[in-house]
């Protein structure tokens, strides 16, 4: 698994799930969020439009951002 840069993710960003290593979790790939937060460990907390509040594993799970914060606030958009 090719590994991926964490240190951009920030509190705002939208992300898109490619795989979970949860066999308990309804979300599947494709499934869209919004960052909440990162923890200590790294875990990266998110919002699931469907309504899960599931946190991303970098290193385990894999996902990729589909929409910067940064760039709503240059847009004028709340994220």
């Amino acid at each position: 698994m090719k590994s991926q840069n964490f240190a951009h993710v920030k509190k705002g960003d939208r992300v898109r799930l490619i795989y979970m290593n949860d066999p308990y979790t309804n979300l599947g790939e494709g499934a869209t969020g919004t960052v909440d937060c990162i923890d200590d460990i790294g875990t990266v907390h998110v919002l699931w439009d469907c309504g899960s509040r599931l946190g991303l594993i970098p290193g385990v799970d894999r996902w990729v951002m589909i929409e910067n914060s940064c760039e709503n606030e240059k847009q004028g958009e709340r994220p």
